[in-house]
């Protein structure tokens, strides 16, 4: 990739500029105009001045916006291609943290660099994770009703913020970077409320892409996590007809398998629950035991979370946890993974 060094005389820096630091699956095949789309994406960097603004091309996706490690603002995209996210600023260096609240469901998006004061600059993030983790799932994963103040409210995009799931807060516990692979309403061979026992395109079929919304393929050996967790099955046994146990337990292992052949290295935890009454965990777990005999693959476990949830107090909109039920997720997995990988 090349690089640009900016136009210091009007504060103009573009996205391949080497001080800008992204986290998670991006598609660089522009490097002046990279795109992206999954959930809790990052771009990272420092700057110097008094404002900055963002070139970004979306409409459809909300972001956290955090300057010197606090909430800043949440930008709401619109029409507009460049967005102006302060000009009050201390005049001194600040860091800069942009996160992909929304999924990849609200279409893609592209990143084309900062604008600065005139004669500013940016600086290295100086973001040294010790350690890497991929979350693949659903809407559990995605952020799916986050933000909703109760079970009863009607999922939309400002519901939606994957920074307070329970992927990215035990990401930040165990001081680690994250990637989210997720879709709301995805399995692991059959989607939600579909028609047939399997459908056309379950999670495998995007696990391999950059962006959802693009067939360019990622680049996995440039980014090997050190965990892999899975959170999939609910959607497939939601409602009939359901997937019978060995087009679930195949289409389950087959991505087990795909994931070791892309990470050879890597620890993998599959989960399931919280507690619900479908046959999915013992598939899970009997997939998993499988990878352990016969393939005898020593860095992968099964884990069913024995976790109830308070609808009153733990859950957002539509049912699906709020940020206190994310947490209790998360610290549900902290000790487990910390005893496991002796982290």
């Amino acid at each position: 990739m090349l690089f640009s060094c900016g136009n210091e005389s009007d504060g103009y820096y573009d996205a391949d500029d080497p001080h800008i630091d992204y986290i998670g699956r991006f598609n660089f095949s522009n490097p002046k105009s990279v795109s992206f789309d999954w959930s809790g994406v990052q771009i990272k960097t420092r700057f110097s001045g008094t404002s900055i603004s963002l070139r970004l091309k979306d409409g459809n996706n909300d972001y956290n916006i955090f300057i010197d490690n606090r909430l800043y603002k949440v930008l709401h995209t619109n029409e507009d291609t460049i967005y102006t996210i302060s000009t009050t600023l201390e005049n001194r260096q600040h860091s800069f943290l942009l996160t992909k609240r929304t999924e990849a469901i609200f279409g893609l998006a592209l990143f084309e660099g900062f604008i600065l004061d005139e004669k500013e600059k940016l600086f290295n993030s100086n973001s040294n994770p010790i350690r890497k983790i991929e979350f693949i799932g659903d809407s559990f994963v995605a952020g799916f009703g986050s933000e909703g103040t109760s079970p009863d409210c009607v999922f939309d995009r400002e519901t939606e913020n994957n920074y307070i799931t329970y992927g990215p807060v035990l990401a930040r516990k165990l001081k680690a970077d994250y990637s989210i692979v997720a879709i709301s309403g995805i399995g692991a061979v059959r989607n939600y409320a579909d028609s047939n026992i399997a459908s056309l395109n379950p999670l495998p079929y995007y696990y391999e892409r950059a962006c959802m919304n693009e067939t360019t393929r990622w680049q996995f050996k440039g980014w090997q996590p050190d965990l892999v967790v899975i959170r999939l099955g609910r959607n497939d046994y939601w409602s009939s007809p359901f997937p019978p146990r060995s087009v679930f337990r195949t289409g389950y292992l087959d991505l087990l398998k795909k994931i070791r052949v892309v990470y050879p290295n890597t620890n993998i935890l599959a989960l399931c629950g919280p507690i619900r009454k479908d046959p999915h965990c013992a598939y899970i777990k009997s997939a998993v035991l499988e990878m352990q005999t016969k393939m005898k693959d020593k860095k992968i476990k099964f884990l069913k979370m024995d976790l109830k949830l308070d609808p009153k107090k733990d859950f957002g909109c539509q049912k699906h946890p709020n940020a206190s039920g994310h947490k209790k997720i998360a610290d549900l997995l902290e000790p487990v993974i910390r005893k496991w990988l002796k982290w």
